[in-house]
């Protein structure tokens, strides 16, 4: 799975699922469990799923114990899996930064924030979320596994919050995909 498909399914979910979406999205808790349900079902389609492990949301593996060779006089469980996708939502606006700080620290070939900006400064298009991500990018080469985000693909997904309840500011996703030639993310 690549960060495109993953973009349109994350997207078909409000297409295919509009009422429960919009049931749940002023209340962090109910949409938070809405949202993880529907992304393990997008991820399920082709990885074995999982949540809170190494305390990320929902990650997606393939299991590679079927691979183990001989084990004769080894006391240990087969355990082998690769790591394919991991990702992390997160409903405060002013917290999402720390989750793409977490998931730079892992390697795997997909890896997704999902995050919010506040409606009024995103309703006229991509500049303020662009401005966010580049001080985003700005502050990861600080850290010592910056040149992890060159490997595998790493998409931040930013939604609407402070909609005052208004359905039609619901979602407005859009998705950027982290350029490693450039350290920004791209508007997909």
């Amino acid at each position: 799975m690549n960060a495109h498909e993953f973009m349109n399914d994350f997207q078909n979910i409000f297409l295919e699922h509009r009422a429960e979406a919009e049931s749940s999205y002023c209340s962090n808790k109910d949409f938070t469990a809405f949202i993880t349900k529907k992304i393990n079902a997008i991820i399920g389609n082709k990885f074995k799923t999982q949540n809170e492990y190494f305390r990320i949301d929902a990650m997606g593996w393939t299991p590679r114990a079927d691979s183990i060779e001989n084990t004769e006089g080894v006391h240990l469980s087969k355990h082998l899996w690769d790591l394919e996708i991991a990702i992390e939502h997160e409903n405060n606006q002013h917290d999402w930064m720390d989750e793409v700080v977490k998931l730079a620290h892992i390697f795997c070939p997909l890896r997704v924030v999902i995050g919010y900006l506040p409606w009024k400064d995103r309703k006229d298009g991509p500049e303020f979320d662009l401005y966010n991500l580049h001080h985003v990018s700005k502050e990861i080469k600080k850290l010592k596994c910056c040149e992890n985000m060159r490997h595998g693909e790493f998409l931040v997904i930013l939604g609407n919050c402070n909609t005052a309840g208004k359905t039609s500011r619901y979602f407005g996703y859009r998705g950027y995909l982290f350029n490693p030639t450039t350290f920004e993310f791209d508007l997909m």
